[in-house]
């Protein structure tokens, strides 16, 4: 495991790719120890306009193959890394944005393999609602459009809501653009007592904003990213604590683009708010300062506390997407072969499957 720990980002996702073809291949001596994953955050395609999450300066990791990844094909790349389930739904996309994609494309491919796959929506259509009406133009009229919505999602057999966005960095041209909204918008308040009422939990991309800061100066100028940020924490909080019967995940844990979604922070916030969850993904690309590995490979003490003291409340969301050659999905991979096997278990897939109420569909 100290060898496994020691290699580099660089080297790493090969490595680990070959490694879990052998799980895949099922022999005795790795079918025993392997933990599987249920993915809860990846998704089957990007856009034409590319929803790319590639920090500034760095190639993109994989050439988009230009059409729709078949159910059949993210299952050959499920079995590689030791998924046994994942969730699909669409990025967040603004509204009238190229290429959007939703329930309508997602529920055909869960359909093809509904013993893997699962899919949630939103991203598509509710959230462009929310980046298109301000909080204080949210009339009966615009409520009653996102609820049917929402309802007409949770009635098609989703298993979430997501992906939403409430702060968002554009990382240039050609990737996905910037957006913020803010978390107690009156939408994301009604869309929690609405996924409360269907018990469906809610994703939620949002970059860490504890106080009014300056856009970190990777991002200052690349556009259409503003100068300046707006506090955010508390928003979030007031949703939390709007219906504390509805399931808020956090997503992209350890992978932090403002520095400040710290070990302390996310300590507080779970201590004080038992409806919030958080999914973990992992970027070589990504600054390392809260990563769960040190520059070394190894997790950091920290992080291992945290997960040990929250275990019932994290899970694994890699943000893979599955018209490119994988990467983040050998990184969680490697993220949970890191942890001892108690908690191992309960981040990787039983949280997941009672989070999103997948007992009966996943093995």
């Amino acid at each position: 495991m100290k060898a496994f720990l020691a290699w580099g980002w660089a080297i790493a996702p090969l490595l680990t790719v070959a490694t879990l073809s052998a799980y895949a291949a099922g022999t005795s001596e790795t079918a025993s120890t392997i933990i599987s994953i249920i993915d809860t955050h990846a998704h089957p395609f990007g856009s034409p306009a590319a929803h790319r999450d590639d920090p500034p300066g760095v190639r993109g990791r994989g050439a988009r193959r230009g059409h729709s990844t078949s159910a059949n094909e993210i299952v050959k790349v499920m079995d590689d890394f030791g998924v046994e389930t994942t969730i699909l739904l669409p990025p967040p996309f603004p509204p009238g944005h190229p290429g959007r994609y939703g329930l309508a494309e997602l529920k055909p491919i869960v359909r093809e393999r509904p013993d893997r796959l699962a899919f949630a929506a939103g991203g598509e259509s509710l959230n462009s609602m929310l980046h298109d009406v301000s909080p204080e133009n949210v009339t009966p009229r615009v409520a009653k459009e996102f609820r049917d919505e929402a309802e007409t999602i949770a009635n098609a057999g989703a298993a979430g809501y997501g992906e939403f966005a409430t702060e968002h960095f554009s990382f240039g041209v050609g990737r996905h653009p910037y957006e913020s909204a803010r978390p107690d918008h009156p939408l994301l308040l009604l869309l929690a007592d609405i996924a409360a009422e269907h018990d469906m939990p809610i994703d939620i991309h949002m970059e860490a904003v504890p106080q009014d800061m300056p856009m970190p100066p990777r991002f200052s100028d690349l556009g259409p990213n503003p100068a300046s940020l707006k506090e955010n924490i508390s928003g979030l909080e007031r949703l939390l604590a709007h219906n504390p019967k509805a399931r808020i995940i956090w997503a992209h844990a350890g992978w932090d683009n403002t520095g400040e979604r710290t070990v302390p922070l996310m300590r507080r916030l779970l201590n004080d708010h038992p409806n919030l969850y958080m999914s973990i993904k992992i970027d070589e690309h990504a600054p390392k300062r809260t990563s769960p590995f040190d520059p070394d490979g190894n997790l950091r003490p920290g992080w291992l506390a945290l997960l040990h003291d929250f275990s019932d409340r994290f899970l694994i969301g890699s943000d893979e997407f599955f018209d490119e050659a994988p990467q983040r999905l050998a990184l969680v991979r490697r993220f949970v072969d890191a942890l001892p096997p108690e908690i191992a278990r309960r981040v990787a897939n039983e949280n997941a499957r009672r989070v999103y109420r997948l007992g009966a569909q996943s093995k």
